[in-house]
């Protein structure tokens, strides 16, 4: 596995973002999902540098990156991805889950070339379910974040829904993640974030016709194993957009960019392949 480099990027408004660059020079940029280590995404990354560098990122909230700032916002977003593009000389994006989201806004107004998403968050319609924000913003505000992570768990994690145990079996559960794991031990920083990114979903309904003016090609993944709104949404975006390629992808889920198989490399692989 190539092991990455890391640089620091500075921001317009003064802020930092930790890069890991698989590969030297221009190539992908990705943006990764909410409550998720940009680590996770290192066996992905590396896989594909052998095609294309991979430049993956701390998005605000994160690692060593700065906060989100106070007036947070997409746009917030978009600053921080373009420079990283600048910083990189990259034009590609790709994106998970809401990193996907972020990929698909920067094709409708930055100088990108070509876009891969798998599982974008896009809350086409009101598609997504947000009905634990006013819980998840409440736990954020007091520190609780196994509480928040729960909420979150219960809307978007089949997992959770689909247990037996009672809410106070899977606190537990949860707490002895966030003790003994990297990944829960990150929960504490990532949940401010995770609120502020719900919230901004919620606010947001799109028609999928409002992505009809994206020019450039798009790989758009969802997991077979996903939740059913992936589905719809990938569905929807599809219908959409002039230059697409839609898949769903058999046996994945929505975490498969963690441990990738050999199908979605491929797929992203002969993607960027026209791109290198």
């Amino acid at each position: 596995m190539v092991a990455p480099q890391l640089q620091s990027v500075r921001t317009p408004d003064g802020g930092v973002l930790s890069v890991y660059s698989y590969g030297t020079g221009p190539g992908a940029v990705l943006a990764a999902g909410s409550l998720t280590r940009t680590i996770l995404y290192s066996t992905f990354a590396s896989s594909l540098s052998a095609t294309i560098p991979v430049h993956v990122y701390d998005r605000r909230g994160r690692g060593k990156s700065s906060p989100l700032p106070a007036d947070y916002s997409m746009d917030a977003e978009l600053d921080d991805l373009k420079a990283v593009l600048d910083a990189t000389g990259s034009s590609v994006v790709l994106g998970h889950s809401y990193g996907g989201g972020i990929a698909l806004e920067a094709a409708l107004c930055l100088p990108v070339s070509r876009v891969a998403v798998y599982d974008p968050a896009v809350n086409i319609a009101g598609c997504l379910p947000t009905r634990m924000l006013p819980e998840l913003i409440e736990a954020a505000a007091k520190g609780d974040y196994v509480r928040a992570v729960q909420a979150f768990s219960r809307e978007i994690d089949p997992r959770v829904q689909k247990t037996v145990l009672p809410d106070q079996a899977v606190r537990l559960v949860l707490w002895a993640i966030s003790r003994m794991t990297k990944d829960g031990r990150a929960w504490k920083e990532m949940v401010p974030a995770l609120a502020q990114e719900i919230a901004l979903l919620d606010s947001s309904h799109p028609a999928s016709t409002r992505y009809a003016g994206i020019a450039v090609p798009v790989l758009l993944l969802a997991g077979a194993d996903s939740p059913d709104y992936f589905h719809t949404i990938a569905a929807s975006l599809a219908a959409s957009l002039a230059s697409s390629t839609s898949v769903i992808v058999p046996r994945s889920s929505h975490g498969a960019l963690q441990h990738p198989s050999g199908m979605i490399v491929n797929l992203f692989r002969r993607f960027l392949r026209q791109e290198a």
